[in-house]
């Protein structure tokens, strides 16, 4: 995301949002061994190499530190399980790049996005918030990301652009990015990427704008392909909050069963630093219209070592959303501890396509960030998601990767090791970010009977500064 470090304060409570409608209470439920016994996970693998840049195209990157990786994506065909996209960051914002495979990640080729970035033969000096998705009937990869000049007129921040690229061949190559917001002075931010389920030919970008003088307000907007992206339409405002201390950020736009649209969105405050509220907005009419937004819950509070005094560097309230292949819709966010000791995820159900919202959490003992939540084609819910430390401990602040699933519609959880633990306090960019960051989001991908997972680890378990790890998990007896 490209914005400058931010410091948050410590503490801050859950607040039911006014207007929400709780129609159902779930509960929090320890881990359940008989239950957990029914999900395999293989063991995660590194996937993210040695960097591939240097010279002079990273040299106009103030952040540049290489083997750095961060912020996965990760899509898996939904005709052909066998095929599996993964992107991240790299090398502090060198460039995003795409890893791809063909044998339901056995194995995977490394990727360029040709002209997204200097270090790819392209004008922008850096790239960000990559992401990828593949269209309904597999014959169209997507990829989103954010490229940006760090040298612009703009004193504050860099000029960014909003940059999307195709693939017809499962991800192996793709097309030079079609720009649907051109890098201007301006702080576009976040772009999101999303498939219509139902339509092959339809896809969704939504991104934010913030603005200046502080850019702590701003709207979010929206275009749309139905031509497979080869064309884009013009960026429409999709959500104003007219106010002068909020903007809603990573939108993301889900499709129903009964077709409508659903934009889940995080409306940050106070520059990012203070509370935030997870909101909804429907469409019945393709996004010419959107109504009132819906209420879904609030996150404050951050991550942080009393120890040595460090924060998880990350926007810890940005929130994960999909739709089950029932129709229910789940968005899932962190709500950290006051204490350290304890913390939750809270997962948002609607079964309404988006009126009414159901809310429950899954309590974590320590800390946790950055969930990533998907329903497999079984049913199974699924959570990845980081476990912290409460503290760290003569130089070790611990931190692992877990998965929680659910078979009863997120009442009950069961939860699993998945990797780790690995060394927060390693999770240094030199350059990019300082400590501790390991992303903003993760990626956890449907399979019919399973998911696909990516995330960032740092040492000791990590071979470069920070490497990315994929995992598969299966949820039921047939193969995922």
């Amino acid at each position: 995301m490209a914005e400058v470090r931010r410091r948050r304060l410590v503490g801050g409570s859950f607040e039911v949002c006014r207007g929400l409608a709780l129609a159902l209470v779930f509960v929090v439920v320890a881990v359940e061994p008989a239950f957990a016994a029914s999900v395999r996970i293989e063991k995660p693998r590194r996937i993210s190499l040695a960097s591939p840049f240097s010279g002079p195209c990273a040299q106009g990157d103030p952040n540049f530190t290489p083997g750095v990786a961060v912020e996965t994506s990760v899509a898996v065909d939904p005709r052909d399980a066998r095929r599996i996209l993964v992107s991240w960051i790299q090398d502090g914002h060198a460039s995003d790049l795409v890893m791809a495979s063909r044998d339901g990640g056995g194995s995977f080729a490394r990727i360029f996005v040709p002209g997204l970035s200097a270090c790819t033969g392209g004008s922008p000096q850096i790239v960000s918030d990559p992401g990828v998705a593949f269209s309904a009937d597999g014959r169209v990869a997507y990829f989103s990301g954010a490229p940006f000049n760090v040298l612009s007129e703009n004193p504050f921040t860099p000029a960014v652009g909003m940059a999307a690229s195709r693939s017809f061949d499962g991800g192996f190559s793709w097309s030079t990015p079609l720009m649907v917001q051109p890098v201007t002075n301006d702080f576009w931010d976040k772009p999101e990427l999303s498939v219509d389920p139902r339509r092959p030919r339809v896809a969704y970008y939504a991104f934010d704008k913030r603005l200046a003088p502080g850019y702590t307000s701003g709207h979010s907007l929206l275009s749309t392909t139905t031509n497979r992206g080869r064309t884009w339409s013009a960026p429409q405002k999709l959500y104003d909050p007219h106010t002068s201390d909020s903007w809603p950020g990573t939108s993301t736009i889900l499709v129903n069963r009964d077709g409508s649209l659903l934009d889940i969105f995080v409306l940050s405050s106070q520059g990012g630093v203070g509370p935030s509220r997870i909101m909804a907005i429907r469409s019945v009419n393709g996004g010419h219209t959107w109504g009132e937004p819906i209420a879904i819950g609030r996150s404050s509070g951050l991550v942080n070592d009393p120890v040595s005094q460090n924060i998880l560097e990350t926007n810890t309230a940005l929130p994960s959303q999909t739709v089950a292949p029932n129709g229910d819709v789940y968005v899932a966010w962190t709500k950290p501890g006051e204490r350290n000791a304890s913390s939750k995820i809270a997962i948002a159900r609607s079964s309404d396509e988006g009126r009414h919202w159901s809310r429950g959490s899954l309590a974590v003992r320590g800390q946790t960030a950055l969930p990533a939540i998907a329903v497999a084609g079984d049913g199974t819910v699924g959570l990845l998601h980081y476990v912290i430390a409460p503290k760290s401990h003569a130089g070790n602040w611990p931190a692992r990767l877990a998965l929680a699933t659910s078979r009863d519609r997120a009442r009950r959880w069961s939860r699993r090791h998945v990797a780790g633990a690995f060394n927060l306090l390693t999770a240094d960019g030199e350059n990019y970010r300082g400590c501790c960051f390991v992303g903003d989001y993760i990626g956890l991908a449907t399979m019919p009977h399973g998911f696909a997972g990516a995330f960032s680890m740092a040492k000791p378990i990590a071979r470069n500064a920070i490497d990315v790890y994929f995992m598969r998990a299966t949820t039921s007896r047939r193969g995922g």
